[in-house]
Parts: structure tokens; C-alpha cells; sequence
């Protein structure tokens, strides 16, 4: 069973609405991961977090040994904060000069000539024009052919898209979340998170594509599951309600009618909202029974109202 199918017009593509994400902490993943992924779907997040840069030569490896890079479609971000281990602190990488580099150095790492996606997250209270030329030269040039943003605002969005319409260049296409779920979160998942309650009309306004994070802990599967595993004290607090712990009781019994697990229905919720929705999920998930899961739910397509958090 593959991922189903989504078109979505701010990116042109036709995408699966599950996203592939090698781990930058687990690296022994990479190939049985991609391997799995070959056939269920069409797109990849390369993110190198922490500046590790073998999950985007893993990519890069894998795509040119099968020859199907024009198959996929490759989502970066750039202009991540750096680290200054002498100092020890952040360093600010929200600049024109990065996101050249990075550009560059992912085209370079993955052996690509051009990335699909590139996003930027958090933008600082700066001006924003300077990063949306530069990335608006990087489209014109063809090493890029779209971009997003991850914790930007809705001001700083639709001040981006205009600012990239003016320049010539495609506008908005995407935004990153970690808080699109179906139960409501006491807390976001960092405090620089902002809640998707604020961003959805955005979202419907430019018709943007939504990459939604959908590890278990960003969805509060543990409220769903079966099993009743030791759960991150974090991620107690950031789900553990009594609003969650009846529209838990409420997923139960439908999903049971529909044929489902709850943790499906729950997924199943994600992949159904009214704006292009594709989920991120780490590679590793797709090596565990957690891949029926998220087949399941990527095909289930139902007339039917969902419970409401």
C-alpha cells in the first residue's frame, strides 16, 4: 500500500501526504529507511540538524544510485542558527549571506542541482525583504523552486509572499508546524512554536501547503495508543487534560466503526483537514509497525465528521 496521492498547487506537485524524514540522530536508519519509503512515496525533508551532514549525503547517495532524483521532491531548511562553541551561544543566521551558503552546500552535499523546497524558521524582529530576495535570486537562478516558513507569523508571511511576488519570484508556498494535532495542547512544543489556531487562516488565505511534524509526540498519540507504555513527563504535560482524555474516549468508539485503530483515526484526522496537509515522519517510524499505521490513515477517506477537540 503507498501513500496517497495530494495535489497541491502552491508547491505544482503532486506529492504523497507523507513526507520522509531521515534522523539526524540515527543514521543506521538512512538506507533500510529510504528503502521502505522507495514505493510509498514522493518526498523527502533533509534538515541536518545540529550541522550533521551524512543524512543529506544519505539522500543524496540513495536518489543518485536508484537515478530518481526528478521523482522526488526534496524539502530543505536554511538559515538555521548556528552555534558558536567558543562563546557558547546561538548565532543568528537569519541573513542573505546564509542563505546562499546553505543553498550551495545542501546542492553540494546531496548532489543535486537544484531543491524543491527551501523554508526559513523564526523569523527575528528584523526586516524580512533582504532573506526573501536573496532566495528569490536562488529561484531565478533554478537551484531553488519554492519556498516556506516555519514560526513566522501571520504578518511576517503575508509580508513575505508579497515581497516575493514583487521580486518575480513564485510566493509563498509552504509553512512548517509542530502544532497541528486533532487534541489541543496545553503547551506548544518549543515556546517559539506558534499555536496553528493563529496560522490557519493565513493558511486558507494564500492557499499555502502545510508540512505538519507528526511524530507521535506532536500528535499526543500515547492518548490513543493501546498500550499503556511509561510516556515522557514533557509530553504528559503538553497533552494531559480532561478535554483530551474524553475526545480520546470519543476517537475510541468511532474509530471502532470505522474499522480503525484509534491511533489511525487519529492520524486520519491530520491527512483530512481542508487544506493540503503532509505529514513529516522520521524515517525510523516507517521501520516499525507504526508504517501500517500511517498507511491506513493516509488512505482513509470518509464522509463522515471527525470528533472536535
Amino acid at each position: 500500500m503507498s501513500f496517497r496521492q495530494l495535489n497541491v498547487p502552491s508547491l505544482g506537485r503532486t506529492l504523497s501526504n507523507v513526507m520522509a524524514c531521515p534522523s539526524s540522530a540515527e543514521p543506521e536508519s538512512h538506507e533500510p529507511g529510504l528503502e521502505a519509503y522507495r514505493e510509498l512515496g514522493n518526498c523527502i525533508h533533509v534538515h541536518g540538524e545540529g550541522g550533521e551532514t551524512h543524512s543529506r549525503q544519505a539522500v543524496g547517495q540513495w536518489l543518485k544510485r536508484h537515478g530518481r532524483r526528478s521523482d522526488f521532491f526534496l524539502c530543505c531548511q536554511i538559515c538555521h542558527e548556528g552555534w558558536d562553541p567558543v562563546a557558547q551561544r546561538s548565532v543568528d543566521r537569519f541573513a542573505p549571506e546564509a542563505v546562499a551558503a546553505d543553498v550551495a552546500g545542501d546542492l553540494s552535499l546531496i548532489r543535486t542541482e537544484y531543491l524543491d523546497l527551501v523554508y526559513v524558521a523564526n523569523a527575528p524582529g528584523r526586516p524580512i525583504e533582504p532573506v526573501i530576495e536573496a532566495i528569490a535570486g536562488e529561484i531565478a537562478a533554478g537551484r531553488v523552486r519554492a519556498f516556506g516558513a516555519r514560526n513566522w507569523g501571520p504578518e511576517h508571511l503575508r509580508a513575505a509572499h508579497a515581497c516575493a511576488r514583487r521580486l518575480g519570484a513564485p510566493g509563498l508556498g509552504a509553512i512548517v508546524t509542530t502544532e497541528l494535532a486533532l487534541p489541543v495542547a496545553n503547551c506548544p512544543l518549543w515556546p517559539q512554536d506558534i499555536p496553528f489556531a493563529q496560522l490557519e487562516p493565513i493558511v486558507r488565505e494564500l492557499g499555502l501547503a502545510v508540512l505538519a511534524h507528526a511524530d507521535p509526540f506532536n500528535l499526543g498519540e500515547h492518548l490513543f495508543a493501546d498500550n499503556h507504555s511509561p510516556v515522557h513527563r514533557r509530553w504528559q504535560q503538553r497533552w494531559d487534560s480532561p478535554a483530551n482524555r474524553e475526545l480520546a474516549r470519543r476517537v475510541r468508539a468511532l474509530a471502532a466503526a470505522r474499522g480503525l485503530t484509534p491511533v489511525e483515526l487519529n492520524l486520519a484526522w491530520l491527512f483530512q483537514r481542508s487544506f493540503p496537509v503532509v505529514a513529516l515522519v522520521g524515517l525510523p517510524d516507517l521501520l516499525t509497525h507504526r508504517r501500517v499505521h500511517l498507511e491506513r490513515a493516509s488512505q482513509h477517506l470518509a464522509d463522515e465528521p471527525f470528533p472536535s477537540s
